[in-house]
């Protein structure tokens, strides 16, 4: 099929963005109708507490090709774009933050796409705005992933990307509550590509990632998707009960050979140290285990949505195959 016949859903979260709404709406559906004759612009809000809904809510009398999915409340970004990769009927499926991510590059990705990568990655060419410690933090996450659990996730990526249907489908199938789409984008397997860009910003004074947010965030996605940690730690719990049965065997000797034994206080002190230190550390990497746990053994649907709004739906080909049952038949070949 030609660039402007293939289906393109846009799939983008909001979360109380109500300052940037028009105007990333109005761009990005202004591309995508100069350069397909189908698609759709999946919004997914976040559980905004601002005016967000009823913004975009206005927007839908007069812009085609809207869709509007509010959640019930605020679940996080990953599972805003879950939610939003759940309703997405394109063939190729643009997930886009609204602050960040230009829509005027959204044909030439997905022409990448189309030319035989199933997963075009974004990658920002700069991190500005980042602080010494957060770029250090940032290599030393990508270079623990790639290297050591194996995840292969491009340094400096984004979630700007786009996914063709088999990639979406696959994706879908994953229902880990905790989602990440950077993760299971290189997890199912099909071939990507990395497509460098320059980041936007919407905002005269952009929201920023603080360095304890994307520690946390670094830590989730570590324990999600690798024991790796935890078995570093097994490894280290065994060194250090060797040890210790080295040392008792050392105190046996000095107490069965040495006629006055004096016991060292400091000695003793640093001892205690260690062992407190290592067993604390061990309690942290458990109870980040546990709790994943706990968390993937509730039955939960991973979010609720309040209801669905669409604005007028325009197909130019009558005639195509719908996209749905297409990739249906395409997965089970």
């Amino acid at each position: 099929m030609s660039l402007s016949d293939c289906f393109v859903s846009v799939v983008a979260p909001f979360s109380n963005d109500a300052d940037i709404a028009e105007s990333f709406v109005r761009e990005t559906s202004e591309v995508l109708k100069r350069n397909y004759a189908n698609y759709e612009l999946v919004l997914v809000d976040d559980g905004s507490r601002d005016d967000t809904v009823a913004r975009v809510s206005k927007l839908l009398s007069h812009i085609d090709c809207i869709r509007l999915i509010p959640l019930s409340r605020p679940f996080g970004l990953e599972v805003a774009i879950s939610a939003g990769l759940d309703s997405a009927i394109g063939d190729y499926v643009v997930v886009a933050l609204p602050e960040t991510d230009p829509p005027s590059l959204i044909p030439q990705m997905v022409e990448h796409s189309r030319s035989g990568h199933r997963t075009i990655v974004g990658v920002r060419r700069t991190r500005g705005g980042d602080g010494v410690l957060q770029r250090m933090g940032a290599k030393l996450f990508y270079w623990y992933c790639n290297n050591k659990l194996g995840l292969s996730i491009p340094e400096n990526s984004t979630y700007f990307r786009v996914l063709s249907r088999q990639a979406v489908n696959a994706i879908t199938q994953i229902r880990d509550r905790a989602r990440f789409l950077r993760v299971f984008s290189a997890d199912v397997g099909f071939t990507a590509a990395p497509f460098e860009y320059d980041a936007i910003s919407r905002r005269a004074n952009p929201r920023r990632r603080g360095l304890e947010e994307s520690m946390r965030l670094a830590i989730r996605i570590v324990v999600a998707n690798s024991t790796h940690p935890l078995r570093a730690v097994s490894w280290l719990g065994l060194v250090l009960s060797l040890l210790n049965v080295l040392y008792m065997g050392y105190v046996a000797l000095v107490y069965l050979f040495k006629d006055r034994v004096a016991e060292g206080w400091t000695t003793l002190s640093i001892q205690n140290a260690v062992m407190f230190f290592c067993l604390f550390m061990f309690v942290t990497v458990l109870c980040e285990y546990v709790g994943r746990i706990l968390s993937e053994l509730r039955s939960r649907p991973h979010y609720f949505t309040l209801e669905e709004r669409n604005s007028s739906v325009i197909i130019a080909n009558e005639d195509r195959k719908n996209v749905t049952t297409q990739a249906t038949e395409e997965r089970s070949a």
